[in-house]
């Protein structure tokens, strides 16, 4: 959403790097032009009327770009309004151009704060979603190793930053289904994490259940029984014994050892099952009530484990 309070500061600061050099009070008069197109395009989406709002936003976009520069790192606001219009509507195609321009004028103006680094990361992943969604993954993939690679030359192996870029990336990998590369990448942040943040900590866990996934996916059960386990020991010392996100860890590790079960017959992971299930029970109905619907089905799960 387009911040009209920094457009209006915007103009009642003629000497601002957005107006330097031009004639401020023709640019202060585009640019409340351009604010009233925005909100024009704005009334027009809550009454359905897309191809108006659409012309609105070109419009603005158009404006906005005689008063202050097409290069001018001030009009990312308004490019976001426009791709954002076509990606909420599937429009991937129209979308990429503005997002490709984005993208520009971000690593053009790069800074050293993080949070010129959520945002830059923002631009990446919509422009990769285009791209992912267009047949070009391949593309996708350059721009987290690319964010990743510059996050590690300017803040190091370590920093909260180079980590979430890595972490993006493994999410790409995952997101397409190349198993092989993303458990590579968690397993790299898993261990990382775990130096920077604490083994017992939240972000530990966050990773440890995005392992757990793809080592589904790869077929590794005794693996991601193990990483279920670590989990459910993290969250139970962040929560205390207790917890919903320690019951859901708890259910998935039971649904885990009841598909081992299944393939294997062990007894000892039937025993294991029954106990994980039973401690996921007790806490689902301490915070639901015996009779739901989550309560009921973690029931039906564990009767079939016996079956």
């Amino acid at each position: 959403m387009i911040d009209f309070k920094g457009i209006t500061q915007d103009i009642a600061e003629p000497g601002s790097p957005s107006v330097v050099g031009s004639n401020s009070g023709s640019v202060q008069v585009e640019l409340r032009q351009a604010v009233d197109y925005f909100r024009m395009a704005m009334e027009y989406l809550t009454q359905g009327r897309f191809d108006d709002a659409e012309q609105l936003y070109r419009m603005a976009l158009n404006v906005s770009e005689t008063a202050m520069g097409v290069d001018n790192p001030a009009i990312i606001g308004h490019l976001e309004e426009l791709s954002n219009f076509y990606m909420n509507r599937a429009k991937f195609i129209e979308a990429e151009p503005y997002l490709k321009r984005i993208y520009a004028l971000r690593i053009n103006h790069s800074q050293t704060e993080d949070s010129y680094f959520v945002a830059l990361a923002d631009t990446i992943d919509k422009l990769a979603i285009v791209f992912e969604r267009t047949g070009r993954s391949a593309e996708a993939e350059k721009l987290y190793l690319n964010l990743l690679r510059s996050q590690e030359k300017i803040k190091g192996g370590q920093d909260i930053t180079t980590l979430d870029a890595l972490s993006r990336l493994g999410n790409f990998y995952q997101r397409t289904g190349v198993y092989a590369a993303a458990r590579a990448v968690f397993e790299e942040l898993l261990e990382i994490q775990a130096i920077v943040s604490g083994a017992n900590s939240a972000e530990v866990g966050a990773v440890l259940s995005s392992l757990s996934v793809v080592y589904g996916k790869l077929e590794l059960c005794l693996e991601q029984i193990a990483v279920l386990e670590r989990q459910v020991q993290v969250l139970d010392t962040i929560h205390g014994g207790c917890g919903l996100s320690l019951a859901s860890a708890l259910s998935r590790l039971a649904d885990v050892l009841s598909g081992a079960v299944r393939l294997t017959g062990c007894k000892d992971l039937m025993e294991r099952a029954e106990l994980v299930y039973r401690r996921a029970l007790s806490i689902y109905e301490k915070h639901y009530g015996p009779s739901t619907a989550t309560v009921e089905n973690l029931r039906v799960r564990l009767k079939k484990l016996s079956c």
